[in-house]
């Protein structure tokens, strides 16, 4: 694998964990109660040995097994046999997604609250923004940003006492990932989420972090305006492919 891409996973892999890995014959194999599919798919990031399709019905065994689909990432620079393969055995794609990346820059620094974790404010914020309510989505996703192991900030922009904009930042090897970004559907149009960006980077640039990333969904288009217009730009792209009719 291109190791440019091969460091960005590995970055990706550590800013959002899973609450359980498995190491398979070089592909890492994600658990997280099916929440978000990074954290609950196959990545083929390693050279491997064994048969592929011996390897894709082991997977699918594994995750059948806890009651969830078996979902593939596959990235610009995974092995096209495996795309191919999973094609043929009636895996559709889904989510294609950028990685952009920016070297860091003087940001502003706005109206912004930050701590070195989710404290419940924060997780307040982001549960009623990103409209989570059931308990075992918002139990695993505190249980993910309390698995993190690197230095993290999480900030929220507060405008009159009250918060309209969530986001965090984890930063490795010098590098800040931009994770979680999210603004009350209320207060959007208003700069809220170019806010929360700028303040986390400008958090993150006086923890010694020289380049930034993120991942955006290639379907929303708001999302990469602010991106592109921040300096963001395209490193590579990935997708999931998830089995037809496989275990909900």
């Amino acid at each position: 694998m291109n190791p440019v891409i091969l460091c960005y996973e590995e970055l990706s892999l550590n800013s959002h964990p899973a609450l359980q890995t498995q190491l398979y014959d070089g592909w890492v194999l994600r658990f997280a109660n099916g929440y978000t599919n990074r954290a609950n798919s196959v990545s083929p990031l390693y050279p491997s040995a064994l048969d592929l399709q011996e390897k894709i019905a082991e997977c699918e065994r594994r995750y059948f097994a806890q009651g969830l689909p078996c979902v593939f990432k596959l990235t610009d620079g995974t092995d096209p046999q495996i795309d191919r393969e999973l094609d043929r055995l009636g895996y559709t794609v889904v989510t294609p997604t950028h990685l952009m990346e920016m070297e860091m820059r003087d940001f502003p620094f706005g109206d912004c609250v930050i701590a070195s974790y989710a404290d419940d404010e924060w997780l307040n914020a982001y549960f009623s923004f990103s409209r989570h309510t059931d308990s075992v989505t918002k139990d695993t996703a505190k249980r993910i940003l309390q698995n993190v192991k690197a230095p993290m900030i999480c900030g929220r922009i507060v405008k009159d006492e009250k918060t309209v904009a969530c986001g965090a930042c984890v930063i490795e090897r010098g590098t800040a990932a931009l994770l979680n970004i999210v603004v009350d559907e209320a207060q959007r149009g208003k700069g809220y989420g170019r806010e929360i960006c700028q303040s986390l980077l400008a958090a993150a640039a006086r923890l010694g972090a020289h380049m930034s990333y993120l991942q955006v969904v290639q379907s929303n288009k708001i999302a990469l305006s602010l991106y592109n217009k921040m300096g963001y730009q395209l490193v590579y792209s990935y997708w999931y492919r998830v089995k037809k009719g496989g275990a909900t």
